[in-house]
């Protein structure tokens, strides 16, 4: 799997794709971040597609990851989304209580 989970611990410098152990996720990772454009260009440069390590790249670059692939390392596009509404009152409890975030106001 490709996502921003793979260049944890400084794996965002290495200089060829490997497969990353992340073992509180019992889960390995190719070291890329394809959530960023400069990971995804980073990820297009060292030949994602063709190494063939990643049988699944989250990102929300359609266009930006679209680059990495070639007539014969074709990817396969599937999108999932939530209702806008839902994802709107979702969005106004959860910033009522997520004092982390910048637009926190309690009032």
């Amino acid at each position: 799997m490709a996502s921003d989970v793979g260049v944890r611990d400084g794996h965002d410098q290495d200089e060829t794709l490997a497969i990353v152990e992340i073992p509180e996720l019992s889960a390995r990772y190719v070291n890329v971040d394809t959530i960023h454009p400069d990971g995804i260009a980073r990820a297009k440069r060292l030949g994602l597609a063709q190494s063939g390590l990643a049988d699944i790249v989250i990102t929300s670059h359609v266009h930006e990851i679209s680059e990495i692939f070639t007539p014969s390392n074709r990817g396969v596009m599937f999108s999932l989304f939530r209702h806008p509404i839902q994802r709107v009152i979702s969005l106004f409890y959860y910033l009522q209580t997520a004092t982390w975030e910048p637009t926190y106001n309690p009032e």
